[in-house]
């Protein structure tokens, strides 16, 4: 391999190595010097999580090769003094509480330094722009923004006095902690880009392993031919559904999805056969020499489609994998007396969690029992799946959640585990995993599509009298939280508001489309994007505003909710609806409105 000498100054130490002329410089940093405080996230420039300065500048390091820093001076996370300026605003991203996952905090420390850096008294728009390129999952951006502007003061100002100056919040001492603001155990960590997460995790002697994925939606299987890629040097495991010497399934619910296809293809993006090898390139290249023998079949892609008849079947005779109702007085016959009926249909789109750390993990044996530390929100799951996949007692298994970049519900399915673990406990080497973005987009599990169609019926006040409603949740290939997640949504159709006559049927459905799963609040968002709509096309025909016929019908203690549940305690959305109003009346008078 042709290599060429590469020095440059990182983190204030001279370095020199021999690299390939096409590496990254991500890669440098984080392979080659071990500095993983560099997180990547999208491989395309867009996130920011990779972010190191070069030469004072703000870099994408996942776009810019090595070879184009040499000679230059080159600053990642780990090299961001411990004490006086820089110290300042790691301790702001702690104090303000705007360190949550931490996979994107150090290259937002890095973006922040290089702003304040330039420019030590920016404005709040000025720190946005700033950190426009750096993309956060979980803050909404508000906490982040309140830690650059707070270190900006501190930095640049320290006669005032310092934090209660520069800062509104102010750290609870220990012991003292309710009604405070209470830095997170991990952020110190965080901020100095020392939390070790799944992909930062290398062990002496470990494989690098990748998955086969189909590239057909919807087939049967007729053979697959691994022969041309065990033979490639390098290659140290290749397998199929022929080698999971247990259960060939997994799934939170319902065991439907297949560690590897044995038969039919359901979903693009299925899982065929994994592969072990020396390196990253050698894997790549071994699952280009899988030949797979498909016979397409026709494919069902939304949740109408596949509750009609002769619709293609997913799985078995029937798409239709769980179905349930709720009723509560007569609403066919509610709706007949009442002064104002709206109906609308609405839809609801799948939606990518996107978490900016992709899907990773790595596995060990540690004499008879499989090691596996992974980024998770399920290890309990994660470890029961994986152990029934292998055929082995549960004591044999031992997930480890590694520090998680992100989640809202995405990585509450299986990922990588138990490939990881098939391939350790073959080869007896370690054996490590990470996903691209774009397979973590192909095999991740989505926000559920939902049809809905709403009726709402209502008295000349405003007063709800009945509601009828009808949705289809459309789980994609494999069940994952879909049941759960029609659950949700029927205990939720009526939205926070009483109504003495309610009927909600729901149907949660299999098509060709992508596993659909758990997403923050799965199944109530979709129903409160229609009865809110309904509200307000309730509120626009009876000539009154939205906030009062909200109030006038919201849940207060002593309400029945749809399903008979007396509510004694805690029904706070009357008392949060009117101070919403009194802040909406008061930005409204401050822009000349009424």
């Amino acid at each position: 391999m042709n290599t060429v000498q590469f020095s440059a100054i990182v983190n204030g130490n001279n370095i020199t190595a021999e690299i390939p002329p096409h590496l990254r410089l991500i890669d440098l940093l984080r392979d080659v010097l071990g500095l993983t405080g560099t997180k990547e996230g999208c491989g395309e420039g867009e996130c920011g999580a990779c972010t190191v300065l070069v030469n004072g500048k703000v870099i994408n390091s996942c776009l810019m090769l090595a070879v184009q820093a040499q000679g230059k001076e080159i600053l990642t996370i780990e090299g961001v003094g411990q004490n006086g300026a820089d110290q300042i605003i790691r301790q702001s991203f702690i104090e303000q509480g705007a360190v949550q996952c931490g996979y994107c905090t150090p290259g937002m420390v890095l973006a922040a330094k290089s702003l304040l850096d330039k420019n030590p008294e920016p404005t709040r728009q000025e720190i946005a722009e700033a950190l426009s390129g750096n993309v956060c999952r979980c803050t909404g951006y508000e906490k982040i923004i309140d830690a650059v502007a707070a270190a900006a003061c501190k930095r640049s100002r320290p006669e005032l006095g310092g934090e209660q100056t520069c800062s509104p919040e102010q750290p609870a001492a220990p012991g003292d902690v309710v009604g405070k603001s209470v830095a997170k155990r991990d952020a110190a960590a965080k901020v100095a880009g020392k939390s070790v997460f799944a992909a930062d995790i290398k062990l002496q002697g470990m494989l690098h392993a990748k998955v086969l994925r189909s590239s057909r939606t919807h087939a049967w299987v007729r053979k697959i031919d691994v022969d041309k890629a065990r033979r490639l040097p390098g290659v140290m495991a290749v397998m199929t559904h022929e080698e999971v010497p247990g259960r060939n399934a997994f799934g939170i619910i319902v065991k439907d999805e297949p560690v590897l296809v044995a038969d039919k293809v359901r979903c693009r993006g299925d899982a065929l056969a994994i592969v072990a090898a020396e390196s990253e390139a050698i894997a790549a290249q071994a699952l280009e020499l899988i030949e797979v023998d498909y016979e397409e079949i026709p494919a069902v892609y939304s949740a109408e489609d596949a509750m009609r008849d002769g619709a293609p079947k997913v799985h078995g005779e029937s798409n239709v994998l769980a179905a349930d109702r709720i009723r509560k007085g007569d609403a066919e016959k509610a709706l007949d007396c009442c002064d104002v009926v709206i109906t609308n249909n609405y839809r609801t789109q799948p939606v990518e969690h996107c978490y900016i750390e992709p899907e990773a993990g790595i596995a060990y044996m540690d004499g008879d029992i499989v090691i596996i530390r992974a980024c998770t929100q399920n290890p309990h799951y994660d470890r029961k799946d994986v152990a029934a996949n292998l055929a082995v007692p549960l004591n044999k298994v031992r997930v480890v959640q590694a520090t998680t970049g992100g989640g809202f519900g995405g990585k509450l399915d299986i990922s990588t585990q138990v490939y990881l673990a098939l391939l350790t406990r073959k080869t007896g080497r370690p054996v490590r995993m990470v996903y691209d973005r774009e397979e973590s987009f192909r095999a991740s599990s989505k926000r559920h599509p939902f049809f809905i169609k709403y009726t709402s019926g209502a008295a000349k006040d405003g007063l709800l009298k009945a509601v009828k409603v009808y949705f289809v949740c459309d789980t994609g290939a494999y069940a994952s939280y879909g049941p759960a997640t029609m659950k949700r949504a029927l205990v939720n159709a009526t939205g926070p508001y009483e109504v003495p006559h309610v009927s909600v049927d729901g149907y949660c459905v299999y098509t060709n489309n992508p596993r659909a799963g758990a997403m923050r609040g799965f199944g109530a968002p979709q129903m409160a994007f229609a009865h809110e709509s309904q509200m307000d096309a309730l509120a626009a025909e009876l000539g009154i505003s939205p906030f009062e016929i909200r109030l006038k019908n919201a849940l207060r203690r002593g309400s029945v909710t749809a399903t008979g549940q007396v509510l004694s305690e805690s029904v706070g959305l009357v008392e949060t609806m009117e101070r919403v109003q009194e802040k909406v009346r008061l930005a409204l008078a401050g822009k000349g409105g009424e």
